[in-house]
């Protein structure tokens, strides 16, 4: 029988520790799960306490479906019940929830028994047919909470104090936002194109600075965009409180500033002084760029460790193309935490336990020597904090959109193989690969008929759907999930090296290797470089990259024939979608989807009629001319890259003539017709030589 008395008391000196110290900190709960919540209920206050938890065993328990659901509140106290599934980014949202002084209960069976646990968050990462008797991400987990300064309470052990000393009456330092809100004022009242990028962790007041900006800026109109508009709420609720107004949760404006989503504010582009943007890094990039060539005072606002799926890509790359094309543009990094002190243990403690702040140390190795390529199992990666937390950071610096929950799925899938390449004993590439197929005859038909989506096999069900074929489903095949370099690297063989690498050690198990991507004319050219060819293209733009996403696949151990039905339905596809959803696809796209399809020979019919209509107009020849080209579509690499974009625009996709004579800047119609004629000329050449 424990004494929870014992407990309270320990408690009660922990609150009032972080109370002077204004620090937040992690207490963990271990044991049975009715002793868990049994002891929980004894200590936690049902006011302003947030329970992340599906059992009613618990007071005021609520089960998010959402990560955002959870983000842009504040409460005293949380508790995370680990008996619900213990979903990384849920636990990572929830602890930037509570507030300075307050406490995190996380709730778990004793940690000698984490690994073999069976987590009900384990059915998320794993394809259906197998089954997970062990987490290497649970194991990890056990392996570094043990030690942190952090109070533990357990069944079987008691109460386990490795508290750490605080410092008392510490202060928070609000220069740097200060610092910050007079650079947002600056933009807003000086010269144009001079875009501000604003950087900071969670807790730094990045929001707060853009609605205290606005709170200066009362005689300009301001808009405020961003993907959720729950999380402009900190920006109204300071801007509230800084002009002395009545501030209501659901309304989208208040005094000069305004909300306006992403997708309408580019739909509509209404006028303002200053554009803010924030969660920049969870807008798609090509619309941020609109963004910036429309607004000429702009502010991006991002999270550096986010929760919500932001990857450092964004944050080096974006940045990289404003310095290069914005000279006078600044970027500010709020490094000072607001909401709670310097040092703040919960903080840290997550960041360890979810390798959150893992970053990746690039390599100054000799680019001309070979490369090691070696496959590391999963359970290699849990000893070797190391080399793990480089291969996190490696992944997440390649990805737009990287998740809280990666972690878990690089260690926990049972159906993913892991290749990476070494110079000097450095990382400079991961390949993730998943093994798809393998199901049984009857699930297989259930899947072409489109009654069942078993998860995990995403390649096998779309290939086996677009052929009838069942064989993608029967046999495996290999999915690259991700692909990720060094940036230093780049452009040195080192993706093409380690691609070849891990081809030739699943050949023996797989049937197909491939990989879906959104789509771009030079991404495309890469894999087509190693003998993939697409056989789908997404209709709709992928909400984080803006591209359509295309599957590419090769053939390892099947007659290629297997493949080249599915090419050619493609083929055809393509052609008839260009006129539709493809319209305003990218005419280098067009090109490179092109030149991968196998020609016809050309019916000498076709040929005849186009050179006789020569000297007609450009709507008399455009139906030869498709006829043609759709015939054989690598005809169209053989012209200048200017002339492929005005026969893809024409002749495939109908662009207007106005939209026409802007693309290319012709004065008028009479120029867009004879610099039609001129290509079909030059095109007649290449056909007759």
């Amino acid at each position: 029988m424990h004494d929870y008395k014992r407990y309270k008391a320990h408690l009660n000196e922990l609150e009032q520790q972080l109370a002077g110290a204004y620090h937040r900190q992690l207490v963990l709960i271990t044991g049975s799960p009715a002793w868990c919540y049994e002891i929980l209920n004894s200590l936690i206050d049902e006011n302003n306490t947030l329970v992340v938890s599906k059992q009613c065993a618990i007071k005021n328990s609520y089960w998010p479906t959402r990560t955002h659901q959870i983000l842009g509140q504040e409460f005293a106290h949380a508790v995370y019940d680990g008996f619900s599934g213990f979903h990384p980014d849920k636990l990572a949202a929830l602890a930037g929830t509570v507030k300075a002084g307050g406490i995190l209960f996380l709730l778990l069976p004793e940690l000698d028994d984490l690994g073999s646990w069976q987590d009900p968050a384990l059915s998320t990462v794993q394809s259906h047919g197998q089954s997970i008797d062990y987490s290497i991400f649970n194991q990890r987990f056990a392996t570094i909470i043990k030690p942190l300064p952090a109070f533990h309470f357990s069944e079987k052990n008691g109460c386990i104090s490795n508290n750490a000393s605080y410092v008392m009456h510490n202060k928070i330092d609000y220069e740097p936002q200060q610092n910050c809100i007079e650079q947002i004022v600056k933009v807003a009242n000086g010269r144009a194109n001079r875009p501000l990028l604003i950087n900071a962790d969670r807790g730094r007041g990045k929001s707060a600075a853009l609605g205290l900006a606005a709170a200066k800026l009362t005689d300009k109109k301001v808009i405020i965009c961003s993907t959720q508009f729950k999380a402009t709420h900190s920006s109204f609720k300071h801007l509230a409180q800084e002009l002395s107004l009545q501030y209501n949760a659901e309304h989208k404006q208040l005094a000069n500033l305004h909300y306006v989503a992403p997708d309408a504010l580019l739909n509509t582009l209404p006028e303002c002084d200053l554009l803010l943007v924030d969660e920049a890094a969870a807008i798609p990039v090509p619309l941020l760029l609109q963004m910036l060539a429309h607004y000429p005072r702009i502010v991006f606002a991002s999270t550096l460790v986010g929760y919500e799926g932001n990857g450092r890509g964004y944050t080096i790359r974006f940045s990289n193309y404003i310095k290069a094309h914005y000279k006078a543009s600044k970027v500010v990094t709020l490094d000072e935490p607001l909401r709670f002190a310097k040092h703040d243990p919960l903080e840290q403690h997550i960041r360890s336990l979810l390798a959150l702040d893992a970053q990746y140390q690039e390599t100054n190795s000799n680019k001309s020597q070979i490369p090691k390529h070696s496959e590391v199992t999963q359970q290699q990666l849990v000893t070797d904090e190391a080399l793990l937390c480089q291969v996190v950071a490696l992944l997440a610096l390649a990805h737009y959109q990287s998740s809280v929950n990666d972690l878990r799925q690089l260690l926990d899938a049972p159906s993913q193989r892991i290749f990476i390449s070494k110079i000097d004993k450095q990382l400079v590439g991961v390949c993730l690969i998943a093994i798809e197929g393998g199901l049984s005859e009857e699930l297989t038909e259930q899947v072409i008929n489109g009654e069942r989506r078993p998860q995990g096999h995403l390649m096998a069900q779309t290939l086996a759907q677009l052929s009838f074929n069942s064989d993608f489903l029967t046999h495996l095949s290999a999915r690259v999930v991700r692909i990720a370099i060094d940036p230093s690297s780049h452009n040195c063989g080192l993706g093409k090296a380690l691609l070849s690498y891990s081809e030739s050690q699943v050949k023996e198990q797989c049937t197909w290797f491939g990989a879906s991507f959104g789509a771009t004319a030079q991404l495309l050219k890469f894999w087509q470089s190693l003998g993939f060819n697409a056989v789908k293209l997404g209709y709709q733009r992928d909400k984080s990259t803006a591209e359509h996403a295309t599957l590419v696949v090769k053939s390892l151990n099947a007659p290629q024939q297997s493949l080249q039905s599915l090419i050619k339905q493609f083929q055809y596809e393509l052609f008839y979608s260009l006129l539709s959803h493809f319209k305003s696809l990218e005419w280098q796209l067009v090109s490179t989807l092109l030149r991968s399809f196998n020609d016809e020979v050309i019916a000498s019919d076709t040929l005849r009629l186009f050179t006789q209509q020569l000297s007609s107009n450009r709507f008399t020849i455009s139906p030869t001319l498709w006829r043609l080209i759709s015939q054989n579509p690598v005809i169209i690499t053989r012209i200048a890259a200017n002339q492929q974009q005005l026969l893809i625009q024409t002749v495939l996709q109908h662009h207007t003539d106005e939209q026409l004579i802007k693309n290319f800047n012709l004065s008028g119609k009479k120029q867009l017709e004879q610099q039609f004629k001129n290509t079909t000329n030059i095109l007649a050449k290449q056909l007759s030589s």
